[in-house]
């Protein structure tokens, strides 16, 4: 079961940055991710729009590299970093076309083969840095 759930959360990331048309096959309808902001609708519904409407006109060129993975029960924590250009505004922080990394780790819980809540902490000070105009 460890290796189908980090097989779910690699799913997740692969298609939160590509093409999200599958993406309740990932998660459950009452899917929570408690990072996202407060006004999203659960679900996969949240989940398009937290990443085309809110990341995808920030961050464009987005991927994901996965650096460690550890599941245990209903459970995975990932440990990852987000690659991207920064081309729109962001906490006042007007595009500047840099590349940037963001380290973060998120954990997922899994219930009936589907994700249905979320954590995660990224590195948001790093990434601010990483925008700063020249």
């Amino acid at each position: 079961m460890s290796e189908e759930n980090k097989t779910l959360v690699r799913q997740y990331y692969e298609q939160a940055t590509g093409d999200l048309s599958q993406i309740d096959q990932i998660v459950g309808d009452d899917f929570v991710d408690h990072h996202f902001p407060p006004n999203l609708p659960p679900g996969p519904e949240g989940v398009r729009q937290f990443f085309t409407n809110v990341l995808a006109g920030i961050f464009g060129d987005m991927r994901i590299e996965h650096e460690d993975m550890i599941a245990e029960g209903d459970k995975v924590v990932c440990k990852f970093a987000l690659h991207a250009t920064h081309q729109g505004e962001f906490a006042g922080l007007v595009g500047t076309g840099k590349a940037v990394r963001c380290p973060a780790i998120s954990i997922f819980r899994i219930a009936d083969g589907k994700l249905v809540e979320a954590w995660e902490i990224a590195d948001i000070a790093g990434l601010m840095q990483q925008m700063q105009p020249d």
